[in-house]
């Protein structure tokens, strides 16, 4: 497939930042191949592509944390060349990661300031860093105390801290990762309205998720990148969900899902699976049963606290059911340990893939190993 990489004709809005043909190379790896990409004054372009196609690349490059191997950088109209993600920040574009870059042993209002702490004649003003953070937190409807640890909040809230650092810093261009990823349904309600207060204020937005009926909802006009060049761009008025997909992975695709009678007998089996509150108080899952065939794919929604990642969690082994039985091939493994039940072929890839995933102090080969 020829790709023109040209600005779009029908791209509205004046254009306060552009990627000119771009390219990152990682030794052989080519993780841009020459992207041309421009982010227009008060609206949200949205980046779509499949994992690996370049988006996190190309967004750090146009927030200064990583420097392109070729081409060039044009901030209002101006080439630039940032010396590191505070060089872009004075420019005014921040960026929410994908993974969190929080300091779990610090509070909330000192993670919201790190590294442009409000300072007076007498030091830091740790009072008028508390009020803006308890603002911040009434702005994105959040209760947390701006002096507790991030490290007691749950992922979701952690997230919203995330969220409200790079708010503080009042930036021009909002780049956001993959914002929603631990958010509930009212956190991504209350953080889409924020997003059209800023860009009602003229603040522009880049805006990447996986959730693309989602991203649909704030979107002036999207970008799909695939294997680091860009495929396509569009007005939302010309966006739905098969234009995503067929330029994402290629006009070779569907939608639709295998027949019946092509999946296999179930693999697993959650017979009436109960997780007790550790706290006491009820039931975290009640009663829960779910069947997986071979083959099939099945995706579990709800609300944050609902008991999607308990519910995994216990029927992976890590933690104990009060009641019920989980079937793998038919064979009960509720009485089998951690390390057993992934010898059986039963694993778990955790919510937290940072705190629970891995060990960062460890070698690539010596995470792989640690099951």
């Amino acid at each position: 497939m020829t790709v023109h990489q040209t600005i779009r004709p029908g791209a509205t809005g004046e254009v306060v930042m552009s990627a000119r043909h771009v390219a990152k190379h990682y030794g052989a790896v080519k993780a841009l191949k020459g992207v041309n990409f421009d982010i227009h004054r008060g609206q949200v372009t949205t980046l779509f592509g499949e994992n690996g196609a370049g988006k996190s690349t190309l967004m750090k490059i146009l927030s200064g944390i990583v420097t392109p191997t070729s081409g060039q950088i044009l901030l209002d109209g101006q080439p630039v060349t940032f010396h590191g993600a505070n060089d872009a920040l004075a420019q005014g574009i921040s960026i929410i990661h994908q993974e969190l870059a929080l300091a779990p042993n610090l509070n909330v209002r000192d993670n919201i300031f790190m590294g442009r702490e409000i300072r007076t004649a007498r030091g830091v003003d740790f009072a008028e860093e508390e009020r803006v953070t308890r603002a911040l937190m009434e702005e994105l409807e959040e209760d947390i105390d701006p002096l507790t640890p991030v490290e007691e909040l749950r992922l979701g809230q952690q997230q919203i801290v995330e969220i409200a650092r790079a708010l503080q810093a009042r930036s021009r261009i909002l780049i956001m990762d993959e914002p929603t990823s631990a958010l509930s349904a009212s956190e991504v309600e209350v953080l889409f309205k924020v997003i059209n207060d800023l860009t009602a204020k003229g603040v522009s937005i880049v805006y990447i998720s996986h959730h693309l009926e989602e991203a649909l909802e704030v979107t002036d006009h999207a970008v799909v990148l695939r294997d680091g060049e860009m495929t396509a761009w569009a007005p939302r008025a010309e966006i739905d969900l098969e234009w995503i997909v067929r330029n994402m992975v290629g006009e070779n695709f569907d939608l639709g899902s295998p027949p019946e009678s092509e999946m296999g007998a179930p693999a697993l089996s959650i017979e009436e699976l109960c997780v007790p509150d550790p706290s006491g108080h009820g039931l975290l899952v009640d009663h829960m049963n779910l069947s997986v065939k071979a083959g099939e794919i099945v995706c579990i929604y709800g609300l944050m606290g609902a008991g999607r990642t308990e519910m995994m969690e216990c029927a992976a082994g890590r933690l104990a059911a009060s009641g019920g039985a989980v079937k793998l091939h038919g064979q009960d493994v509720s009485g089998l340990t951690i390390s057993q039940r992934i010898e059986a072929g039963l694993v778990l890839v955790p919510e937290d893939r940072q705190r629970d995933g891995l060990v960062q102090t460890m070698s690539v080969g010596q995470n792989l190993s640690l099951a």
